[in-house]
């Protein structure tokens, strides 16, 4: 169990002040823990991240006219998985002051809370490398099966009729509860992964990843809806970035895996091999997760009918959903074959790239994530999403270091987005359609997946990468209109506030 302890020494006269002042030692802290008073100098947590948390003080005599004043802390933090990364940092944060540090969420986050987001963040990994792993090795299953890149992207294209099993989860889970249905999408999107690196050919291949990419992309909406509904109201956007960083981690595992593909025709099978690491993951979560709080108030209630703001928040959302993913999606997927066939990058040097260009979103993510939750989400989310295409675009059509550097502010535009836009997905609906509609705007996303893979590489073979994603930028320049034009403003705003139907 971690211990902190702080001592100084100090003139007698000094004393009073330092202990019984205004955020003097021997009253209760309320900053990353709530305190309570035990006497004698002693305090425990009323509230904050913690399992076990005990703060004393004493103050002893050192000569004649000096006193030793030594303050102590016992803590372990409710963050699972995660906790060795927050233990020091908590810990310098309780040593040097009572203000909350630069990196803590806006909000006191409560043990329950740290403990489900925490669990849901290493889930969120998982999930984050079952959805990459098809985009990195695609290409190289194409080489072994000897198919065409039209087969391949027509492929890929069925592969999202995978939405169908993503949308029935959503609504089974606004049925029978989040914590379970999470957890069975999980189990099958892991193994129905380990499955692709059996499969004979590529129509093999379309199936099994159909059913694998359908249960994974449940399984992180479940995951977000569930953080969301847990998240302190004024800390929501935060958590979203920390779940998008935790996704982002997975993929870069499954970018990391990409190498394996250059030790032989068939070595890509064992980046899908790997996924069968996330089962033990996957149990410890089993064991630890609740069920969302919100969920079980709503279950015990009769299904109230749509509000009249419903449709209209719906179809708003998905044709954000589609505009963003009608560039977003060939940006992605076809990043590769265009390292590949047009600037002539082997498999290593594809991963290099990536990693070298993607790790901006991290730190995209977590200054937006605070902005979003202090400032505001709409102006935010309007110039990271314009922002983000604009860039991206620019990078398909250059050369050389100016390629790496433009696709890296790009990352970094298009991550605030995950925070500042993504988390209008949970706030905007009640929870009992909750992921109902989340499944509804992942069939909008996939309707313009499919519509832009399918015109990119059109307008690609006839004009060149640049000039086609010139004119899909028009979709993420329609949503950064659309969001200040239309979108409310809902920080620091409860979900029950947001959607009174659940009030």
């Amino acid at each position: 169990m971690p211990r902190v302890i702080s001592r100084r020494v100090l003139s007698a006269d000094a004393v009073d002040g330092v202990l019984n002042g205004p955020r003097g030692l021997l009253t209760p802290r309320s900053d990353i823990v709530l305190e309570r008073a035990e006497g004698d100098g002693a305090f425990t947590a009323a509230e904050g991240p913690v399992e076990h948390y005990r703060r004393t003080v004493t103050v002893a005599p050192v000569g004649s006219d000096q006193v030793e004043i030594t303050e102590e802390f016992d803590y372990r933090l409710a963050i699972p998985v995660w906790r060795v990364l927050f233990t020091i940092p908590v810990g310098r944060a309780l040593r040097q002051g009572r203000d909350l540090p630069w990196w803590h969420p806006p909000d006191r986050f409560t043990a329950r809370q740290a403990q489900i987001v925490a669990l849901l963040a290493a889930l969120a990994v998982v999930a984050g490398f079952l959805g990459t792993l098809l985009g990195q090795t695609i290409t190289f299953a194409r080489d072994e099966f000897g198919e065409s890149k039209t087969a391949a992207g027509f492929a890929l294209s069925l592969i999202r009729l995978s939405i169908l099993i993503t949308v029935a989860v959503a609504a089974l889970a606004d049925r029978k509860g989040r914590r379970r249905t999470l957890l069975y999408a999980a189990f099958g999107a892991i193994l129905a992964s380990a499955a692709t690196s059996l499969v004979a050919n590529l129509a093999a291949l379309t199936a099994v990843q159909a059913i694998s990419r359908g249960l994974s992309h449940a399984m992180a909406l479940l995951i977000f809806v569930f953080a969301l509904e847990e998240a302190p109201a004024g800390s929501r956007a935060f958590v979203a970035s920390m779940l998008g960083l935790a996704a982002g981690l997975g993929s870069g595992i499954a970018v990391g895996s990409v190498p394996l593909a250059d030790l032989g025709v068939a070595a890509w099978r064992l980046s899908f091999l790997l996924a069968l690491a996330g089962l033990p993951l996957l149990l410890f979560a089993a064991r630890r997760l609740p069920e969302s709080q919100r969920f079980e108030t709503a279950r015990r209630q009769p299904r109230p009918r749509p509000p009249q703001q419903y449709r209209f928040r719906l179809v708003l959302l998905a044709v954000t959903s589609f505009a963003v993913l009608l560039f977003a999606a060939p940006a992605s997927q076809l990043q590769n074959d265009f390292l590949r066939d047009e600037r002539g990058f082997s498999a290593t040097k594809i991963t290099v790239f990536t990693l070298l260009t993607a790790w901006t979103a991290g730190p995209g993510m977590l200054i937006a994530g605070k902005l979003a939750d202090l400032r505001g989400r709409r102006v935010l989310a309007s110039i990271g999403v314009s922002g983000g295409a604009l860039f991206a675009l620019w990078h398909f059509t250059l050369a050389g270091w100016p390629m790496w550097v433009l696709i890296a502010v790009g990352a970094f535009m298009t991550a605030t987005t995950v925070p500042t836009l993504g988390v209008y997905r949970a706030e905007m609906f009640g929870t009992m359609r909750r992921s109902e509609s989340n499944g509804l705007l992942g069939m909008a996303g996939v309707a313009g997946s499919a519509a832009g893979l399918a015109a990119a590489g059109v307008m690609a073979d006839a004009w060149g990468y640049g000039t086609a994603f010139t004119i899909l930028a028009a979709g993420p320049v329609l949503v950064a209109i659309l969001v200040l034009l239309f979108y409310p403003e809902t920080t620091r705003r409860s979900l029950e506030e947001l959607n009174p139907e659940d009030a």
